[in-house]
């Protein structure tokens, strides 16, 4: 084969896929293929973008066979290693594409396989094409129970199902390139990307990318859509986020005849409006059971990275949810700011699964001493509660019992819809002010998921952080007396 075709197609993997491959390309995959890569822009010089990617997508964009052609292309030229060409020729190499859903995973390994060996077909504009790959002499072999592709340069491909075992197949294994396709349906995807995929590219410093369409039903849907946001607006502002993001649209899949499309877009919107928005545009929605839609949620988190010291000016109020069963709730914690009712926020949280209730009352006295002698809210539902309350009654805690939980969550509703948007009163700010925090993982889990009808799923967090609503109101707010300027008013 021509070698300045293979030397082009090593820097351009858009020129590799058409032209080495003998693949058409619609404008996502483009994209997509190009936030991988070193490319050149207009009036400087070349530019690498994030080794952290999220391909965000409608459905049917072609986001599964731009997977193979990157694997394909990783393993080519094996991106990541240095050294002389002989001998990363010779070099062991292996890149991962993983799923929860072990169909999804095994699409990508189908692809590989039909683009290697001119298999690969498609359609444009009632036109049919098949591919003509010019290295069909690069595949080696597969093993189809193991999910693996091997290659002539002793390279080679894994396509793996994460649904049961958390990703801890990858265990002992280094890939230059982790794809994870529709990340949303992870049970568990900020706990995999932190222990089990991220640390598995040190070896080459790898790539890491995130391919998804937003699924309301999703069980890392809302965490998805914190990582879309982030890096949505780092997008906006131009900025350099920790993830770079590459959107997709229905409209761009120029392999489904342009009839089609707009037959299936018009149908769609009259059966179902809200699905049309996922479906065709991409859109984040929130499951109709549930209490918290994603940006109410999203709307929660300030720019700060941690807790927040405590300082001798500003006004505190401890929050505690007792749990001591090991298998049970989460003691949980919250320290917030609340000098400015109407800006307050939470600057320390801290929990614990079961544990000693002697080293938790510790805990909460101090937690309570370091925050100017915060006054002490707590939930006494259960006997457990009630026993906390009598040990800690020095404190004089403010009681929290299950006939208040109704105006909680609807004192926290309130606060967090008023994240979104500022309304004003008289030319004041509304009565229900905002509620902030730092970003806590479990917080924003368990607000994703929360409906009222389950007892089955976990709560604790969402109910310190609407006890801190309801204190805040009951306590601190109906005992300000507000004064109104009647001669302003009925000027």
């Amino acid at each position: 084969m021509d070698k300045l075709l293979l030397l082009l197609g090593e820097g351009d993997p858009i020129f590799f896929a058409e032209n080495i491959l003998g693949l058409a390309l619609n404008p996502f995959q483009k994209r997509a293929l190009l936030s991988l890569c070193k490319c050149r822009k207009k009036n400087v010089d070349f530019v690498e973008w994030s080794k952290q990617n999220l391909w965000v997508t409608a459905n049917q964009v072609g986001k599964t066979v731009a997977i193979a052609i990157v694997h394909i292309w990783f393993n080519f030229y094996k991106k990541g290693l240095d050294g002389k060409p002989e001998l990363i020729e010779k070099a062991r190499y292996e890149t991962l594409n993983i799923s929860p859903i072990s169909r999804q995973s095994s699409e990508a390994f189908r692809y590989v396989e039909e683009i290697l060996r001119s298999q690969f077909s498609w359609e444009i504009e009632g036109k049919r094409y098949i591919n003509d790959c010019k290295i069909k002499w690069f595949w080696e072999g597969k093993n189809e129970v193991l999910g693996r592709i091997d290659f002539r340069n002793n390279s080679s491909f894994w396509c793996l199902s994460t649904a049961a075992d958390k990703a801890s197949g990858l265990a002992g294994k280094q890939f230059a390139l982790i794809t994870y396709d529709e990340a949303v349906q992870s049970h568990h995807l900020e706990e995999e990307l932190g222990a089990r995929i991220f640390s598995r590219t040190a070896k080459y410093s790898g790539w890491v990318v995130l391919v998804s369409t937003p699924d309301e039903l999703g069980k890392s849907q809302q965490y998805w859509y914190h990582l879309y946001t982030a890096a949505k607006r780092a997008q906006e502002e131009k900025k350099e986020g920790e993830w770079h993001l590459v959107e997709g649209f229905y409209q761009e899949n120029i392999f489904i005849p342009e009839r089609k499309r707009y037959e299936f877009i018009e149908r769609l919107k009259r059966v179902s409006p809200m699905k049309y928005l996922q479906v065709i545009k991409g859109v984040f929605l929130a499951s109709s059971d549930r209490m918290f839609p994603p940006d109410v949620i999203e709307g929660i988190w300030n720019d700060k990275k941690g807790p927040t010291d405590s300082q001798l000016d500003r006004k505190y109020v401890e929050v505690i949810d007792w749990g001591v069963a090991d298998g049970g709730d989460e003691t949980v914690i919250f320290i917030a700011d609340v000098t400015d009712l109407n800006n307050v926020e939470v600057v320390d949280a801290y929990s614990k699964q079961g544990g000693d209730p002697i080293e938790l009352m510790a805990m909460a006295s101090f937690k309570r001493m370091t925050y100017n002698d915060a006054p002490m809210v707590m939930d006494v539902t259960e006997m457990g509660g009630t026993i906390f309350k009598k040990m800690l009654k020095q404190f004089s805690p403010i009681i929290f019992g299950q006939g208040n939980k109704s105006d909680a969550l609807f004192f926290l509703q309130l606060r967090l819809r008023n994240n979104l948007r500022k309304r004003l009163t008289f030319g004041e700010e509304s009565a229900m002010g905002k509620l902030k925090s730092y970003y806590l993982p479990k917080l924003e889990k368990q607000l994703a998921s929360y409906k009222l009808e389950d007892r089955k799923i976990k709560q604790d967090w969402v109910m310190v952080f609407a006890m801190l609503a309801w204190y805040v109101e009951k306590y601190l707010k109906a005992s300000k007396i507000k004064k109104f300027s009647l001669t302003n008013f009925y000027k």
